[in-house]
């Protein structure tokens, strides 16, 4: 039965070109997260501010934003081989030196490269499963990211072993480095032409203008905003929560990452069974529980209590991302990598930009309050989720008329 399932999800000619980027998703996740799970030993060892530990996080998202937008467009000219592999290797070097030093502008520059790489991966896989799903749905894409959702859980949980062990907590990013370079090889060897070329491969750019201004897509670009931007604080900064808020070890706050990313990993594989189209009414209803979950985690002080709002909301957060991008691949036929890079940008500035207020306000008026930012902030989300519903009706009848 499960062999039936996985043969149902992608054709035969893209078969193992979508098992090799489940594994790449896998160690996207990991390295995405475990710099949050290493927060507390950073903060500590090198003895960061909140503030200067916002700014070197930020970096990663600065070099992630730009590499979406600009492997969007390169998408047009180049193959996407040559894209995920040279930002793996560029995302290799990264991890290599990355926390080997306590300078914050080493640091910083490292963050950036190992964000530039993950753009490109992101893209890559979007735009890549984009071509290989059936009929406008969204399973492959759900299960593609369950993929990520499994990597965010084994990084923190590798994090809180090798802590527990008493050996450096460095080693993890050394790891990464090499896995990632041995994926960069695996992926230079796959089929990624029986894809096809992108649509926009004239080059045309007024089209591609035109494309970028459609209501539609600006909307996705906003709901990724804030959606990654949260989704990301939060798993970044919910160990420290646990270790400065609620006194726990900072082995104890790396697992609560992983405790987070489970919810978004079983509401991955539960929707990756999803066949229908309706997608923008499945946002909203993930929307709200992601926002109610987190108060209630915010606002509980025990660990215990706590820990079941931040997997709940794990639970609300998990399909909105790969949710948005099919409905881009369903609605944008044409351009398909420069929309879907597009989108995946306004997750790049949101992750940017958000840890800067998280880390100004937490300062301030402490971590708890932090939270209450991130809370806001997918109360938008639920907002904005009324708003594409709205639109995509439009355009339904739109089409019916036609």
């Amino acid at each position: 039965m499960l062999i039936r399932y996985f043969r149902n999800l992608v054709e035969r000619q893209f078969r193992s070109l979508y098992f090799a980027m489940l594994v790449n998703f896998i160690i996207f996740g990991v390295t995405l997260t475990i710099i949050g799970a290493t927060l507390p030993r950073i903060i500590r060892d090198f003895d960061w501010s909140y503030t200067a530990t916002g700014i070197v996080v930020s970096a990663g998202s600065v070099g992630y934003f730009i590499s979406t937008f600009v492997s969007g467009i390169l998408l047009h000219r180049l193959s996407p081989r040559l894209i995920v592999v040279g930002g793996l290797a560029i995302q290799a070097a990264g991890l290599s030196l990355f926390a080997a030093r306590p300078f914050v502008l080493l640091n910083l520059l490292l963050s950036f490269m190992i964000g530039l790489g993950q753009g490109g991966t992101e893209v890559v896989v979007n735009f890549s499963v984009v071509r290989m799903e059936r009929g406008g749905q969204s399973r492959s894409m759900n299960l593609m990211h369950a993929a990520f959702a499994v990597g965010a859980i084994i990084g923190p949980l590798a994090v809180g072993r090798i802590i527990n062990a008493g050996l450096s907590w460095q080693i993890i990013y050394r790891l990464m480095a090499v896995v990632t370079i041995v994926m960069a090889g695996v992926l230079s060897l796959l089929p990624f032409s029986r894809l096809g070329r992108d649509g926009e491969e004239t080059g045309d750019h007024p089209k591609l203008i035109q494309t970028l201004k459609q209501p539609l897509l600006i909307l996705c670009f906003l709901m990724l905003f804030l959606y990654v931007g949260t989704e990301i604080g939060v798993s970044s900064w919910v160990a420290e929560y646990y270790v400065k808020f609620l006194g726990a070890s900072a082995s104890v706050g790396a697992y609560m990452v992983s405790v987070f990313w489970v919810g978004l990993l079983i509401g991955r594989l539960g929707l990756s069974g999803y066949s229908g189209q309706r997608q923008a009414g499945l946002m909203l209803v993930l929307a709200s529980i992601c926002t109610t979950a987190l108060a209630f985690a915010v606002l509980m002080k025990g660990p215990w209590l706590a820990g079941t709002g931040f997997f709940v909301s794990g639970l609300g957060f998990s399909a909105i991302y790969p949710l948005v991008i099919a409905l881009v691949g369903k609605y944008f036929k044409n351009g398909q990598g420069a929309a879907i890079g597009f989108v995946a940008t306004g997750g790049g500035v949101g992750s940017f930009a958000f840890p800067f207020f998280m880390a100004a306000i937490s300062d301030k008026f402490g971590i708890q309050r932090g939270f209450l930012f991130y809370i806001a902030l997918d109360f938008l989300m639920v907002l904005l989720a009324c708003v594409i519903i709205w639109q995509v009706r439009r355009l339904s009848q739109a089409k019916a008329r036609v």
